[in-house]
């Protein structure tokens, strides 16, 4: 695995059954900047941007589970226009903390 410019914080996330050192190649994938990351005592995200023939994307990847997905503008601006609770939803479903399927904020 290549050096990575990470959160000192993603060191102390304790890694899953499923935790990998990187994430499965991704195709059409021309070029990839440096890892990055940001962490906290939950957990950890590395990302970094990747050039394709189609154009640049962002690819995030979080180690402790090994997943990983790799985003294009567009779908980064819907993100962005999320409003916070959304992600709340999101968060408390996959912790199976609540029932309720997140809607459209």
């Amino acid at each position: 695995m290549s050096e990575h410019k990470i959160h000192p914080d993603l060191g102390d996330a304790q890694p899953g059954p499923d935790a990998k050192d990187e994430p499965d190649p991704v195709p059409g994938v021309v070029s990839a900047e440096e890892w990055q990351g940001i962490g906290n005592e939950f957990t950890g995200v590395h990302f970094r941007k990747v050039r394709t023939k189609n154009g640049e994307r962002l690819q995030l990847f979080v180690p402790r589970r090994g997943h990983s997905v790799v985003l294009d503008p567009m779908q980064l601006e819907i993100v962005a226009a999320q409003d916070p609770t959304f992600f709340s939803r999101l968060h408390a479903r996959e912790l199976g903390a609540g029932s309720e399927e997140p809607t459209d904020a």
